[in-house]
Parts: C-alpha cells; sequence; structure tokens
C-alpha cells in the first residue's frame, strides 16, 4: 500500500476505505500578487500556488491512516476530519512530466489506536534511504496547533533522472490529524523555480 505519492507504509500500518464526501476547493484571486489559494474551507487548510499553475485534481479521497486488521477507522470523537487532497501542477494543458513542478497538499485522520505512537518516520522514508537519497535540508517546522518536518532530497528515477522533492508533514497536537504537503520536479526545474518553491512550501496554514 501506498501513502501518498512515492510513500511506502510499513506492514504495521495501511491505507482503509472510508465514505467519499464531497469538499470545496476555494480559487481566488491573490490581488496583484501572481498567486492563487487552494483552500480545504472545512478544515480551514489553505495554500499558495502562482497563478499560473493549475489545479489538476482536488477533493476527498477514499484512503486515511489506520492498523492493518482493520478496515474502518476508529477517530477520536470530535476530532474526525474528512481526508483531502489536492494536486496541482505547473505543466501546460495539466500534463504530468518531471520538466515542470507538480505537488499536492493533503489531509488525513488518523486511527486513534495509533495516534500515540505515530512517527515521522512513517511518511519520509527517505531518511532512511542513504544510499538512493541525498537529503539536502531537513528541519523542524511549526504552523499554528501542527508541528512536524520537512525535507528537501534529492534521488535518481529509474530513467536515470535527478528529481527533487520537497515534502512538509505535521500532525495536530492530538496525532489526530496530519497535513502533507509536496513539491518536485527534476533538478533544473526545482534550482530554476525554488523561489516559487519555497512561497509555496512557506505559505501552507493549519487554522483553527
Amino acid at each position: 500500500m501506498r501513502l501518498n505519492r512515492g510513500m511506502r507504509l510499513p506492514s504495521r500500518v495501511r491505507m482503509a476505505p472510508v465514505a467519499l464526501i464531497a469538499v470545496a476547493l476555494l480559487m481566488a484571486s491573490c490581488g496583484r500578487s501572481g498567486y492563487q489559494y487552494v483552500d480545504n474551507a472545512d478544515e480551514t487548510v489553505f495554500i499558495k500556488i502562482p497563478e499560473d499553475w493549475s489545479v489538476v485534481s482536488e477533493g476527498a479521497v477514499n484512503w486515511t491512516i489506520t492498523p492493518p486488521s482493520d478496515d474502518e477507522i476508529q477517530p477520536i470523537i470530535g476530532e474526525f476530519v474528512l481526508p483531502w487532497r489536492a494536486e496541482f501542477a505547473a505543466a501546460p494543458n495539466d500534463r504530468r512530466s518531471s520538466d515542470y513542478v507538480q505537488g499536492f497538499v493533503e489531509v488525513q485522520p488518523v486511527d486513534r489506536r495509533l495516534q500515540a505512537d505515530l512517527s515521522f518516520a512513517l511518511f519520509f522514508p527517505e531518511l532512511s534511504a542513504v544510499d538512493e537519497v541525498e537529503v539536502l535540508r531537513h528541519e523542524l517546522v511549526t504552523v499554528g496547533d501542527a508541528s512536524g518536518h520537512r525535507v528537501a532530497s534529492k534521488s535518481i528515477s529509474a530513467d536515470g533522472e535527478v528529481i527533487m522533492g520537497d515534502r512538509l508533514v505535521m500532525t495536530n497536537s492530538l496525532n489526530s490529524v496530519v497535513y502533507t504537503v509536496w513539491i518536485g520536479c527534476d533538478v533544473g526545474c526545482y534550482n530554476a523555480n525554488a523561489t516559487s518553491i519555497e512561497e509555496v512550501m512557506s505559505t501552507f496554514t493549519v487554522e483553527g
């Protein structure tokens, strides 16, 4: 099973289907700043992306973080959130290519049986893949009630391309919700768009 693109779950944790319920995506102009907002109003989560990037897909997703022995999540009462994901890309006509920046922002609930022992190592396989991935940046991040890690890394694809990835993973104070932002492309693209990528990553906000 996979957790987000490029993440593999250990055997003790897997993704289980949940009910699909639509959630809103709000795209609004950010004045003359050249940016637009991608927003999940239900969970007061938003991120700012360049206005010439496009939202490829968005809405509820049918997975969550739960133990392998059960198909149904057991949330803390009053703390459950709907799993949501918005994908965005800089490629023209929504074409997926490592030559262009692409990424996603995601909100996922965590089963109450995993919350006490939830480890960030679960979400950052690059930290242990030292022979395959070069970690270029690793820092602690706090946004409101959420805190976590941001890791930028470089790896070689199966086609021999040098791929750069920038991943931010945070949880709320109860470990009942995981917030993820990922942005990446090939090394030339990443370096050319470094300013925009930094702006996007630094504007991720969790309110409430």
